[in-house]
């Protein structure tokens, strides 16, 4: 079973994923429930580091499209 991660750790996974282009400008990332499973976490708990990313500018929600990598 793997270790649930926090949102810290899934907020700086996302930031070096987006850093070193693995998650390009304009691509969507992935739901929050396909990233909860991915990080072993709760969904509240990825909405927390997706949060953190938009407050950064790193993201944008799009409503009703999803969250989108900032260009």
């Amino acid at each position: 079973m793997p270790i649930p991660h926090t949102a810290r750790e899934i907020e700086a996974d996302l930031t070096r994923r987006i850093a070193a282009g693995e998650l390009r400008p304009g691509a969507r990332l992935p739901t929050y429930d396909a990233l909860a499973e991915e990080y072993g976490s709760a969904r509240r708990t990825v909405a927390r580091a997706v949060d953190a990313l938009k407050s950064r500018g790193l993201v944008v929600g799009v409503p009703g499209s999803g969250v989108y990598v900032a260009e």
